[in-house]
Parts: structure tokens; sequence; C-alpha cells
């Protein structure tokens, strides 16, 4: 295979290769508002855990015979695997079959392009816009399946040790490889559930400053603060007109959204975030249009 053979489908895949980072409300919100642009928009669980699935209230669908991997190997259609959510996205459920699905696709012949192949493509020809991906945590072939079935991946990271670690550890061992071997476009890599300021030496402002000067052309707009900046910051003889508030910050009423299966602007179309996730969504939209 090689990338010339390839063109991403509309879409993109939400994927780090740790859990806890906020994949699954990060993708939510991304598919939400591609679907208030009027986009028919998919939004697929590859989470073995099902975090998605079931957090969105669908329990008896993570539990259900039929599931992803009907589609994923044996070729079923998987329009007739998708639920309508109540805010006007298509959500394509996670399975707890996912871990026995892992393994069967060590086994298949061009495992790596069977959810694009089987699952993505066949859902583009029949009119979906976008898929978004909230790919499974770990690496392996589910994973590697999110990334090659659109070609495009959304980071993120929150401020805990070892994250910048753990993005050159993903870059070098897994989207290297495909980028050089089939294409894959990096579209973010956002800062996520950011609450300090900018001001101060911590953590939170530690995660900011590594990703604007180490993967700055990655960083979101929203995100983005010129390194003078935090130069400034720690020098006590120079003054900046106001202290920068980048990344998705962290909000009550985004995790209140996810724990009760909805993204933030069905709870509070008011939340300051929001314009962030639109911005992810036009990254979405431009590039798989480019």
């Amino acid at each position: 295979m090689s990338a010339d053979e390839f063109e991403g489908l509309p879409g993109a895949a939400v994927s780090l290769l740790k859990g806890g980072v906020g994949k699954s409300t990060i993708a939510l919100n991304i598919a939400d508002r591609l679907a208030a642009r009027g986009h028919e928009t998919v939004l697929l669980d590859l989470d073995k855990d099902g975090h998605m699935t079931t957090q969105l209230g669908y329990d008896d669908a993570y539990d259900r015979d039929a599931n992803l991997g009907d589609a994923l190997i044996d070729g079923e259609d998987p329009e007739d695997l998708l639920i309508e959510t109540d805010f006007d996205v298509h959500l394509l459920p996670s399975s707890n079959e996912l871990e026995n699905v892992e393994t069967r696709l060590k086994d298949e012949r061009f495992a790596d392009v069977k959810l694009r192949r089987n699952v993505v493509d066949p859902l583009i020809q029949n009119g979906y816009d976008y898929v978004i991906i909230d790919a499974a945590g770990g690496r392996g072939k589910l994973s590697d399946n999110a990334l090659i079935a659109v070609q495009r991946v959304i980071i993120p990271l929150i401020p805990r040790a070892g994250s910048i670690n753990g993005l050159n550890k993903m870059i070098e061992r897994q989207i290297s490889p495909i980028r050089q071997n089939i294409g894959l476009d990096i579209l973010a890599v956002t800062p996520n559930m950011i609450r300090e300021t900018m001001g101060q030496r911590n953590e939170h402002r530690t995660l900011v400053e590594n990703l604007n000067r180490e993967f700055g052309s990655f960083v979101p707009e929203y995100a983005r603060v010129d390194p003078e900046i935090f130069d400034a910051l720690d020098d006590s003889g120079r003054t900046i007109d106001s202290i920068p508030k980048p990344g998705i910050r962290e909000r009550t009423a985004i995790s209140r959204a996810f724990k009760q299966g909805m993204p933030v602007s069905e709870f509070d179309e008011d939340c300051d975030q929001i314009p962030n996730f639109d911005h992810l969504a036009d990254l979405v939209e431009e590039h798989s249009h480019a």
C-alpha cells in the first residue's frame, strides 16, 4: 500500500494511546458541531470499554448481539448498526465484543484497512458527510484502523506528567509509520481540561508552553501562545496586557453534559468553550475537502 492509493475519507479520529484524556468528550462535541451545520455526521465509538456508548445511555446497544464486528470483519451493512441520537448525530456504538474483534483482526488479511473499507467508506457512499471516530485507547489493530480509516487525527493532551513523552511515543510508534506508508494528517494537538493560570508555573502551563514551543504548527488557534509571552511572564521586569487562557478549559458544563449523555451545546448553549469545538470542526471540514 502506498500513500498514492489512499485519499482520506471525510472525518477525523480523536486518539491518544492512553485513556483518561477526554477523547470521548472531544469526539462527541466535534460531531455535534458538524451536525449543527446540517452535516449528516456519524460518531463511531471504537473504544472497547464503550465509554461513549454507555455514557450516552445506550447500554443495551453495547451488549446486543449485532455489533461493529459484523460490519468490520463479516461485511454486514454498517448503516444497520446506527442509532439516531436526540441531538442529530448518528451513533455507531461500541460493543462488548470488540476485544474479540481485535483478536480476530490479527488473523485477517489487510486487517488495517478493514474499518475503512467495510465501515467508513460504505457510510460515506451512502450519503453520510463525516465520520468522527473515538479511537481505541492503547496500540492495536483497532487503534491503527481508526487512523487509517480517515487519515486525520486530533490528539488531546491533559496536564499530567508524561503527556509530551506520550505524544512523542505515539508519533514515533504509530503516526510516523502510517504517514510514511499510507498518509496521515495531524489536524491538531489540543491541550484539554486546562484550569490553572498561565501566569504561574504549574502542570497546566507546562503542557501549553511545551506544546507551543515544540509542536507549534499543530496547536489550534485557541491554544496558541507566542513563546515570547511565556518569556515575558517569567521576567519580572516585563509586563503583558493580559494573561492568556489557552486550550480547552475545564468547565463544569462540559463534564455535566457528558455525564447526562449529551454534547455541551445541548446542556448550556452559552458555554464559552463551544467555539473551540467549532474550531476543531472547522479543521475537519477544511482538511476533508482540501
